[in-house]
């Protein structure tokens, strides 16, 4: 690692602060005494939660743990004011599709006759919260109230009785992995064999499911990677289940491994391709996953943004800390080395046999990443899917993170492959035959595409990105020079937030680009 390698927002940080009392500390900053729960943090749920004037339920109840490990003076007192808060907002209606789940926020109305599932409620909830319940009463039971304990294992059942049947499979992982731990424990409380077992046979599909793609199916996802690592830790530790315990620990152990294999250490980021993503550039924004590494390494090596910041990108998920604190477990001998020091050039391959089946590819070089994601499955590159990616280290610590990413985006169905140092892209016009890398003749009209180029604002704060730096076939950014080869029509650049905007129009078979460094192999 060279000694010039540009620090990352996190190394301004404090070394050594342990993740529990910063993760808890966070949450005490936004407690509102008046109801009992969490303030949505400055810059978390954006945009979904537009009002920052909303109060957190599944945030709230990992705040009561944390407050209950922590142990300060006073601490039990609000824990049990929060954790009767959030029972406060389970709904118990027989009948609807939001039975045993919990209010999206506070504020938010109840559902009624036509409610629209993530946006008048969250079904999830009932895992999220639900798991955390758990762990309250496996680590804490005895220092609660005989009184709240009861309400606490009523809320437990009524989450496990209220889901429909068949909205969690397999290959929803980390839903399915917090589910599963839910129905078994649930049972063994209330001596149901039955809920026992179906527990039991979710978390089974969800091992075959793993081990047939060499990872979870929300393939490459900062964020739920993190949750995966959560559902992995609670079958380890939360379970009196034998079969869950030493499934747990597998899937914890390979799920690490394939994290090492995509790290990139002296970027600070996971390569892509990502199917589900919240951010590009995890010094930028807090993805879950992120937690761990702190646990584990400490708080310089993580890749995480800022945490003494007014305000965290995505900063809801600091508040999971206390779950990590408590539940991280060893990370194999073999990965350790790729997640805290860049081990040198890798090209990786790995076909996912869904369905819908596709092949992940990435390349990762000594400054360089490039992810791709193809084959017959490939779905349009938008919303939370980043099928094409970039980083890059920016040159001589430009910017505040270091780091610079590329996104591309089409409504069409999208096939990208990084192979050799270079980055292919194709899209199929919507109605025509599935893309793959050499790409095909759609039936339908092709979709504008376009490149988000992004990077952190220089030390002035005068952005680093110029829309002259982005030409037709030649793309000069600051680090990284760029041939591009395209079918399309360059249609524009403007400024996107710190970035660049960059649109193609395409012809009648869809788009072709092809992403190459200036003097690469």
């Amino acid at each position: 690692m060279s000694d010039d390698r540009p620090a990352r927002r996190g190394d301004a940080a404090p070394t050594g602060v342990d993740l529990l009392p910063v993760s808890v500390a966070w949450g005490d900053r936004w407690y509102d005494p008046a109801v009992g729960l969490l303030w949505n943090p400055a810059g978390s749920f954006a945009p979904a939660v537009r009002d920052a004037s909303v109060h957190l339920l599944p945030q709230s109840a990992w705040y009561a743990f944390g407050l209950l490990e922590r142990g300060r003076p006073d601490d039990l007192e609000r824990a049990t004011v929060v954790l009767d808060a959030v029972l406060s907002h389970q709904y118990d209606r027989p009948g609807t599709p939001w039975h045993g789940t919990f209010s999206r926020v506070a504020e938010a109305p109840e559902p009624s006759a036509g409610a629209v599932e993530w946006v008048d409620y969250d079904p999830n909830w009932r895992q999220f919260i639900g798991t955390t319940l758990l762990v309250v009463l496996r680590h804490h039971e005895r220092t609660l109230d005989p009184v709240l304990v009861a309400r606490i294992d009523a809320a437990l059942d009524l989450v496990v009785r209220g889901e429909p049947v068949g909205r969690v499979g397999a290959a929803y992982t980390n839903i399915a992995a917090l589910k599963s731990v839910l129905e078994v424990e649930v049972g063994a409380r209330h001596d149901d064999p039955a809920l026992r077992a179906a527990g039991e046979q979710l978390a089974s599909e969800v091992v075959a499911r793993f081990e047939r793609n060499g990872g979870p199916d929300e393939y490459n996802s900062p964020t739920y990677y993190g949750i995966d690592l959560l559902g992995f830790a609670l079958w380890r530790t939360t379970t009196s289940s034998p079969r869950l315990a030493a499934w747990g620990a597998s899937l914890e152990a390979g799920l690490w491994r394939e994290l090492a294999l995509f790290f990139h250490a002296d970027l600070g980021n996971l390569a892509g391709p990502f199917d589900r993503t919240y951010g590009m550039d995890m010094g930028r924004y807090l993805a879950a996953v992120g937690l761990w590494w702190w646990q584990h390494f400490g708080l310089a090596a993580a890749p995480l943004p800022d945490v003494t910041a007014d305000a965290i990108p995505h900063g809801h998920d600091l508040l999971a800390g206390p779950l990590v604190a408590r539940l991280a477990g060893a990370v194999p001998r073999d990965a350790v080395e790729f997640l805290v020091g860049f081990e040198g050039v890798r090209q990786i391959e790995r076909v996912l046999p869904g369905p819908p089946e596709r092949v992940a590819t990435a390349w990762l070089e000594e400054d360089l990443a490039l992810g791709g994601m193809g084959g017959p499955g490939a779905g349009p590159g938008s919303g939370q899917c980043a099928p094409a990616t970039v980083h890059w280290r920016l040159p001589g610590g430009a910017g505040v993170a270091g780091v610079g990413t590329i996104r591309f985006h089409c409504d069409d169905p999208t096939a990208a492959r990084a192979v050799d140092a270079a980055l292919t892209i194709t899209t199929t016009p919507a109605g025509g035959d599935s893309g793959d890398e050499t790409g095909g003749v759609g039936g339908g009209s092709p979709a504008e595409a376009s490149f988000l180029i992004d990077a952190p604002p220089g030390p002035d704060g005068a952005p680093l990105l110029e829309p002259s730096m982005v030409g037709p076939g030649r793309w000069d950014l600051p680090g990284l020079p760029l041939q591009v080869h395209t079918t399309g029509t360059l249609a524009g650049v403007a400024a996107f937030g710190t970035g660049l905007l960059v649109t193609f129009r395409a012809p009648a078979a869809g788009h072709r680009v092809v992403l190459r460094r200036v003097g690469g192999a």
